[in-house]
């Protein structure tokens, strides 16, 4: 089968590798689409982001390349090893969960959101830029009926937007603020009404991002023109938010000063309010800790993986089916495919730079 594999940092190439075979309790996914995060391509290029030692590992120790990357998938099960259950061949996946060890303290209490030793997918282990890709089932849940192959291969990212909103705990007629309106900030800011904020604005300094959250019941706020934290303060007179989720991330300076995203995240939460770290910040910030203090806000890191909701559901079951009946539409944010796994280095190239290219979200590339 086909398989991107990478020698070097920003060098890659599509080689004919053996099929792997399902082991016990796991399953072959034949895999339909692949969309690259942006952690993914920064790694690709050779940035000291997060999974960059197990990465630079990889390339350093395997021959003839390193298969990385592709956790961001969906794709059909076609093989099932021994012991499998929940899953027969014919059903589509995708995988939000992690794998975790099983047998740290963490796990074994039914934490294993906090497991220290998990084996992430693309990164320690081969991932979905392949034809095929053998997981277990513990990461994965079903694509339900009416959720196209370019919205499951999206639907990772909007699994952990629901844990990240679930652990802001919303309360009832919260005010809410996202800064940033990309693809997960648009997704906070739509799961916030959806779990009970009374009002939701959405700043971006971006037009169609802000167009698409007013035209799903956000309040835009273009950052080019206003301060988000004075048009929030103003609108909560003077309060401001109760929950405030940055979902920006990058290179910032200051966490409580300034105008950097996370300083107005700070700034414009309510004394004894919550601020949500969705984006990924890059290297250190500094922060004042007496302002954190005085303002008692508590900052949030939301758990990764999947969680359960309640005996009903988990967040990765209750993502698909938020697509599937059309309360999240995540297929607005997928505007650039490309077929055939030789494309990944042009899908970079636009997942890196979407203003160079028109693009909203992560390119995706089509095997199917």
């Amino acid at each position: 089968m086909d398989a991107v594999v990478i020698d070097e940092f920003e060098s890659f190439d599509v080689i004919d590798v053996p099929r792997p075979e399902p082991g016990p309790g796991e399953v072959l996914i034949d895999v339909s689409r692949v969309q690259l995060s942006v952690t993914e391509c920064l790694l690709y290029r050779g940035e000291s982001v997060a999974h960059y030692d197990a990465v630079r590992r990889r390339i350093r120790d395997e021959e003839p390349g390193a298969r990385l990357f592709g956790h961001e998938f969906c794709g059909v099960v076609a093989e099932c090893g021994p012991g499998v259950e929940g899953y027969e061949v014919g059903d589509r996946v995708y995988a939000p969960g992690k794998i975790h060890c099983g047998e740290c303290p963490y796990c074994r209490s039914g934490y294993e959101n906090y497991c220290p030793d998990t084996e992430a997918i693309g990164y320690d282990r081969p991932g979905a830029l392949a034809e095929s890709v053998r997981l277990p089932t513990e990461p994965l849940r079903p694509v339900p009926e009416g959720v196209s192959d370019a919205e499951g291969a999206a639907l990772q990212p909007l699994a952990s937007s629901v844990l990240c909103v679930a652990d802001a705990e919303i309360d009832p007629g919260d005010d809410v603020l996202v800064v940033g309106a990309g693809v997960m900030g648009f997704q906070c800011a739509l799961l916030a009404e959806r779990f009970g904020a009374a009002t939701v604005y959405a700043a971006d300094v971006r037009d169609r991002p802000l167009e698409i959250a007013a035209a799903n019941g956000a309040v835009p706020i273009d950052a080019t023109e206003t301060d988000p934290v004075d048009a929030v303060r103003e609108a909560t007179g003077g309060l401001g938010a109760d929950v405030v989720i940055e979902a920006v991330g990058g290179d910032q300076t200051h966490a409580t000063e300034g105008d950097d995203p996370l300083a107005q995240a700070f700034r414009a939460a309510r004394r004894g309010g919550t601020v949500l770290q969705v984006g990924h910040i890059s290297g250190d910030v500094e922060m004042t800790p007496r302002s954190a203090r005085s303002k008692a806000v508590r900052w949030e890191n939301p758990r990764k993986g999947v969680a359960d909701l309640g005996p009903g559901t988990d967040t990765g079951t209750l993502a698909g089916e938020l697509v599937a009946s059309g309360a999240v539409p995540i297929g607005e944010y997928v505007t650039h495919e490309f077929d055939g796994l030789d494309s990944f280095g042009t899908v970079v190239d636009v997942t890196l730079d979407k203003g160079a290219h028109d693009a909203l979200g992560p390119a995706q590339i089509v095997l199917d």
